[in-house]
């Protein structure tokens, strides 16, 4: 579909979608902590004189569909609840709890969002995100295009679309994978290598037992150190930057049989600790 047609498209739909996101999209007993993130807490830079190149503002679900199968290295963000992006989310879609985080842990994660792509944000129904769609163009100008979905996301419709694109690739693309999935998915994947992408100056304290690290920045030259013919699940401090490597190991690494990353804080500890009451 034509992008500015979408666009225009959108101006006409974004009155219908007035329902929003309501309260449920808190977690319950979720504290408001700050995660690990590949960037400090910087301040918030003055950019309210500057516009992204493509502000496609608001787009209806229908629209947000088409613009999702047409956009090319499109960035998903969904800013809602970790409890709720658990429950469902776009195949490949980058996790920003706003509802869970305080002010400087949500522009810290707005700040490790690849610059140089289109993004697109939502949440469930449409509330939280205009807030989400404000900040992040007043922190992130580089970003060459940028919208939200106006209403409920269109999941069960896009990862249908997105599986059916993958189809008859013998490589498994599953994305970003929660916390507790990919704890699960760890505990039972024989011959998995588990791979932090952090920068060296944001390397993780404790990681994953048996992990390898590249940074993401370096993966590109030295992806080749990944063994061949096995999983790789990828695991940063937040499900930022597992993002770029993940798109990285995507085209140059297609003997990887099947190939995920951690979306949010990664599970260290509880890993950690059911691996060695195994052994």
């Amino acid at each position: 579909m034509n992008i500015k047609l979408i666009w225009m498209t959108a101006l006409l739909g974004v009155m219908v979608y007035g329902a929003g996101c309501s309260s449920s999209e808190n977690s319950a007993g979720v504290s408001n902590t700050t995660p690990p993130s590949g960037h400090g807490f910087p301040e918030a830079p003055d950019n309210s004189a500057i516009t992204t190149l493509n502000d496609l503002g608001a787009l209806p679900p229908e629209a947000a569909l088409e613009y999702m199968k047409a956009a090319e290295n499109l960035v998903i963000v969904d800013v809602a609840s970790r409890a709720n992006y658990g429950r469902i989310h776009f195949e490949g879609a980058v996790n920003i709890p706003i509802e869970d985080l305080d002010t400087l842990g949500e522009n810290a994660m707005y700040m490790d969002i690849p610059g140089g792509r289109p993004v697109i944000l939502h949440c469930r129904r449409g509330v939280i995100v205009p807030g989400a769609y404000t900040r992040l163009k007043e922190l992130r100008p580089d970003i060459p295009e940028i919208s939200y979905i106006a209403g409920t996301p269109l999941f069960e419709q896009y990862n249908e679309w997105l599986a059916d694109r993958q189809n008859g690739n013998q490589q498994r693309l599953l994305g970003g994978q929660s916390p507790a999935d990919a704890l699960e998915y760890m505990k039972n994947t024989p011959n998995l290598v588990i791979v932090e992408v952090n920068n060296p100056e944001w390397k993780m304290g404790t990681g994953f037992t048996g992990s390898i690290h590249i940074p993401y920045t370096e993966m590109a030259e030295r992806h080749t150190e990944i063994p061949q013919d096995r999983p790789v699940l990828l695991y940063c401090g937040g499900g930022i930057v597992s993002v770029e490597a993940y798109g990285i190991l995507r085209e140059k690494r297609p003997d990887i049989p099947e190939l995920s990353y951690v979306s949010s804080r990664p599970l260290v500890s509880l890993y950690n600790e059911w691996l060695a009451a195994w052994q």
